[in-house]
């Protein structure tokens, strides 16, 4: 579950902007250990989230 944690910190940043050099060098020592996939999937529903998001946002507004 940890790493699972650490995986959306690290996307979350990303996305954001925002991040430490030293949680940088976790997520390239763990990507170099187990792969790149959670990463993938963990941005992935992140992004269909955000979009998702904005989607209620826009329809919200517009039927106002």
């Amino acid at each position: 579950m940890g790493q699972l944690k650490q995986a959306f910190k690290a996307v979350f940043s990303a996305i954001v902007g925002i991040g430490k050099r030293e949680d940088l060098v976790k997520d390239f020592e763990q990507t170099a250990k187990q792969g790149p996939w959670l990463y993938i999937v963990v941005a992935l529903v992140m992004t269909v989230g955000f979009i998702a998001l904005v989607m209620m946002i826009v329809k919200i507004v517009l039927s106002t």
